[in-house]
C-alpha cells in the first residue's frame, strides 16, 4: 500500500505542485492584502483620525509602487527564478504587518504600508506565482492561472470575516500582527519547493513525456504545441500587446477600487461593517467556481473574448447597486464582481499565450506599470468624491465608463488576434 501511495505522488507533474503551493502562497497574500484591506478602512478611518481619500491613499500609493518596481521585479524574476522574489517578498510583507501594530500616525503607518509591506506584496505574490506557472504549463495554462487566481478568492472566504472579528473585538492593530504571523508561518515554507522551470528538473511543459521515452505501442497524445518566444523589445512593437495593456488597466483600476471600496459602499447602503464583511465572503466565495470554470473555457476558447464578456456583470451590479430596491440589488454587485475577478487569471495568461514563456516575467512587469497608476487614481477619487458628495453615484458611473471601455479593448484584441486553439488528447 505505501510503495503503490509513493507511485501515485510521484506520477504527479510536478507542475501542478507548483500550482498547488503558488496558490497556498497566493491565499494568504491576497486573502489579506486584497479582499482583506476594505475590512481595514473605516477602523482606520476612526482611529487615525483622517478622511477616505487618506485612506485610499494608502492603498492607491501602493498600487502606484507596484507599478514603478514592476518592471524590475519581472526582469528579477527572469534572471533569478520565482522563488527567490518570493521569499523575500513574503518575509518583508510578513514583517510590515507586524510593524504596523506601533504606529502612532497616519503617515508612520503610510511609509510602513508602502515601503515594507506594499514592495513584499508586489514582489513575492501574484508577480512570480504568476511567472512560475506560465514557465511550466503551456497547454493547460488556462487551467494552472485559473486554479491560482482561485486561491485569492479561497483567502478572502477565510481572512475578511477572520480579520473583520479580529479587528471589531480586539482592534486593528491586533489584526495586523495576525495576519503579518500568517504571512510568515504560511507564505514563506511554501515557496522553498518552487522551481524555475520543468526543464530545471529534466521535465517538459505540461508534464509530457519526452519522445524517447515512449513504448512502441503507446497511444499518441496531443503534446504542446510550439510557441513563438518573443524577446521583450520584440513584444513592445506590437500592436496587441498595447491594447493588452491597455485593457487589463482599465479593468484592474476599477475592479481594484471597488475591491477597497466595498465595505463602505455598502455600509453607504446601509448596512452594517460586519453584514459588509459577510459579502466579502459572498463575492470571494463565487469567485471561486466561477474562476474555474473560466479557466476550463480558456484553455478551449478565445481567452480574450472571455475576458471582454466577463466585465459585463460588474456593470450591472454597479447599476442595481445605485438603482435596486430590493435586497436582493445588493448581491447584485458581489456576484457581478466574483464574475468579473474570476476571468483576472486569463488576463494575465493571455501574456504568455501571445508571446511565450521566455520573456513572460519582464512583459508582465510592464503591464503593471499600467495598472499600477489605474490603481493608484481610482481609490483616491472614489475616497475624494464621497468625501465631498457623501455618495457613491458619480464614482459608480465613472467606473461603469471606464469598464465599458475595458470590454471594447478585450473585443478588439479578439477580432485581431484568434487564438490557436490545443486541445487535450
Amino acid at each position: 500500500m505505501e510503495s503503490s501511495s509513493r507511485s501515485f505522488w510521484s506520477r504527479v507533474f510536478y507542475g501542478w505542485w507548483i500550482v498547488l503551493l503558488g496558490s497556498l502562497i497566493i491565499a494568504v497574500g491576497a486573502g489579506i492584502l486584497i479582499h482583506g484591506f476594505t475590512v481595514f478602512f473605516l477602523p482606520l478611518k476612526r482611529d487615525l483620525g483622517v478622511s477616505s481619500a487618506a485612506i485610499s491613499l494608502l492603498y492607491g500609493a501602493a498600487r502606484l509602487e507596484g507599478g514603478a518596481e514592476g518592471p524590475l521585479v519581472g526582469y528579477l524574476v527572469d534572471r533569478w527564478g520565482p522563488r527567490v522574489m518570493m521569499l523575500m517578498g513574503a518575509a518583508l510583507a510578513g514583517v510590515g504587518f507586524i510593524l504596523l501594530s506601533f504606529v502612532q500616525t497616519f503617515w508612520q503607518f503610510f511609509f510602513i504600508y508602502i515601503f515594507v509591506i506594499s514592495l513584499g506584496f508586489n514582489a513575492g505574490f501574484f508577480h512570480p506565482v504568476y511567472a512560475a506557472v506560465n514557465n511550466w504549463f503551456i497547454r493547460h495554462r488556462g487551467k494552472g492561472f485559473a486554479i491560482t487566481g482561485v486561491a485569492a478568492s479561497v483567502g478572502g472566504v477565510f481572512m475578511a470575516p477572520l480579520l473583520s472579528h479580529l479587528i471589531l473585538s480586539f482592534g486593528w492593530r491586533t489584526g495586523a500582527v495576525i495576519a503579518g504571523l500568517t504571512i510568515l508561518t504560511v507564505a514563506v515554507p511554501a515557496a522553498l519547493p518552487i522551481r524555475r522551470s520543468p526543464e530545471s528538473m529534466g521535465l517538459l511543459p505540461d508534464g509530457d513525456p519526452p519522445r524517447d521515452d515512449r513504448t512502441a505501442g503507446e497511444r499518441p497524445r496531443l503534446e504542446t504545441a510550439p510557441q513563438t518566444e518573443f524577446t521583450v523589445s520584440e513584444a513592445l512593437r506590437i500592436l496587441d500587446f498595447w491594447i493588452l495593456l491597455l485593457a487589463i488597466a482599465l479593468r484592474v483600476s476599477i475592479t481594484v477600487a471597488l475591491t477597497i471600496h466595498f465595505v463602505p459602499l455598502f455600509v453607504w447602503k446601509g448596512q452594517t461593517e460586519a453584514a459588509s464583511a459577510y459579502l466579502v465572503s459572498l463575492f470571494a466565495l463565487s469567485t471561486i467556481p466561477i474562476t474555474l470554470v473560466c479557466g476550463w473555457f480558456g484553455d478551449r476558447g478565445d481567452k480574450s473574448l472571455i475576458c471582454g464578456l466577463g466585465v459585463l456583470p460588474t456593470m450591472a451590479g454597479m447599476i442595481l447597486l445605485m438603482y435596486g430596491h430590493s435586497g436582493i440589488s445588493l448581491y447584485a454587485l458581489p456576484v457581478g464582481l466574483a464574475i468579473t475577478m474570476g476571468t483576472v487569471p486569463l488576463n494575465w495568461a493571455l501574456i504568455g499565450d501571445l508571446f511565450g514563456r521566455r520573456s513572460y516575467g519582464t512583459l508582465r512587469g510592464i503591464m503593471v506599470v499600467g495598472t499600477g497608476l489605474g490603481t493608484f487614481l481610482s481609490p483616491i477619487y472614489a475616497g475624494w468624491v464621497f468625501d465631498r458628495t457623501e455618495t457613491y453615484a458619480p464614482v459608480l458611473w465613472t467606473f461603469f465608463t471606464v469598464h465599458l471601455l475595458a470590454a471594447v479593448l478585450f473585443f478588439i484584441l479578439h477580432r485581431r488576434s484568434p487564438q490557436k486553439r490545443y486541445l487535450e488528447g
